[in-house]
């Protein structure tokens, strides 16, 4: 009797320490559920460059699952098709367009986490699952923000299947890892007006994010408010952007989304002028421009940051720029870092999804508001194309 009540008090305090510890977070994989998942695999390979891991299928659903990027940092897609109406993926694209349905993150500390979320939350509590495997051991849990996007949460010792599904099995990669990309940078995400606050409340106890830049993008048009939080461990970016205005971008991504969701991912690279014109030659599509705005850029000498050849390649491929703002400790160089950034258009039939190419000089780890602004001003341009924005 002594020894189980010892026993027992050992594993309470065990938990306790563990409760205590430092939430590490970083990004697992991105699931995105389509309607075709054999055509976005392919468009995955041969359009940005990634390779195939891992796929299968059961009686309801078609699963592929992509790769690239760094040992270190990977970025994993996993694509999911519906093969029957039963399948979580018909559900969810009866309700949304093709999108992303989940931002899995991979934790160091599950039960912290799912204790904040109990905690916070006062409906369905969230449940630990778990799996042994050979090589490995696989704890996950499944929960959903204040806007109704899941995190699916991963923890993980050893080697373990990026989902614990018995229907998927490795693919032999027949193809080469393009090097593209470094790592994923950063998600946006979207929701309605009025719900940014309790958002920004979930993330900051729930997942123990904090708050980073504001900004406030307004044009005769239309008009934004963005959040950018941010984990204090891994530094993963979350900017959270909200409309103040009927006919803004944000609401139309919106009503045509059915409500919130990622707007965009961020892929940074380190070579985004090359990187930008191989994605072109491979049929993917960008937003433009116009040249007035490389000419208020040398107005200010910023082209004078770059060699002659690559600031002609920066210019050609309509790549925006922009300084990093810095505090007067930093300052003493007299160099601020630089952000380089371009973004897609969108890539479903839906104006909603799209990605960016990013590439971070001089430590840049913030956002510059003049991209924030031609980013808007340019996805304004192509609403105006559309007939949404009058």
């Amino acid at each position: 009797m002594y020894i189980v009540l010892m026993t027992s008090f050992a594993t309470d305090i065990i938990f306790k320490e563990k409760l205590n510890q430092e939430i590490n977070i970083e990004i697992d994989h991105i699931h995105l559920y389509v309607k075709d998942t054999v055509y976005w695999k392919k468009w995955f390979i041969n359009v940005m460059g990634f390779y195939s891991i891992a796929g299968g299928s059961d009686e309801h659903t078609n699963t592929e699952i992509v790769k690239t990027g760094s040992q270190k940092n990977p970025i994993i897609f996993v694509i999911s098709s519906p093969l029957s109406c039963q399948s979580p993926v018909a559900k969810y694209l009866e309700v949304h367009p093709p999108g992303i349905a989940d931002v899995a993150l991979r934790v160091n500390n599950l039960e912290k986490i799912v204790a904040n979320y109990n905690l916070f939350e006062n409906g369905i509590k969230a449940i630990i699952q778990e799996k042994k495997y050979s090589q490995g051991y696989l704890k996950w849990s499944e929960i959903y923000s204040a806007n109704g996007l899941t995190h699916t949460l991963f923890e993980r010792r050893g080697f373990t299947p990026i989902l614990p599904r018995k229907w998927l099995k490795k693919r032999q990669n027949n193809g080469v890892d393009k090097n593209y990309f470094l790592e994923l940078d950063h998600l946006v995400l979207n929701v309605p007006k009025g719900e940014m606050a309790s958002t920004i409340k979930w993330y900051e106890k729930v997942l123990e994010f904090e708050k980073k830049q504001f900004f406030k993008i307004e044009t005769p048009q239309s008009g934004l408010s963005s959040q950018v939080m941010f984990h204090p461990v891994s530094n993963i970016q979350l900017p959270i952007n909200e409309p103040i205005s009927k006919n803004s971008q944000i609401q139309e991504f919106l009503d045509v989304n059915n409500g919130s969701g990622i707007q965009h991912i961020a892929l940074r690279t380190n070579k985004i002028a090359e990187v930008t014109q191989q994605l072109r030659q491979n049929g993917l599509t960008f937003l433009n421009v116009p040249n007035t705005y490389y000419e208020k850029l040398a107005k200010i000498n910023l082209n004078l940051k770059f060699e002659p050849e690559e600031w002609q390649k920066i210019v050609q491929e309509n790549i925006l720029l922009d300084e990093e703002e810095i505090n007067e400790k930093e300052s003493w160089n007299n160099s601020h870092p630089l952000l380089l950034q371009i973004f897609t258009k969108p890539i479903f039939e839906q104006p909603t999804f799209f990605f960016e190419i990013i590439e971070r000089r001089q430590q840049a780890k913030g956002f510059g508001e003049g991209n924030f602004r031609a980013l808007f001003e340019a996805i304004e341009r192509e609403q105006k194309k559309r007939g949404t924005l009058i």
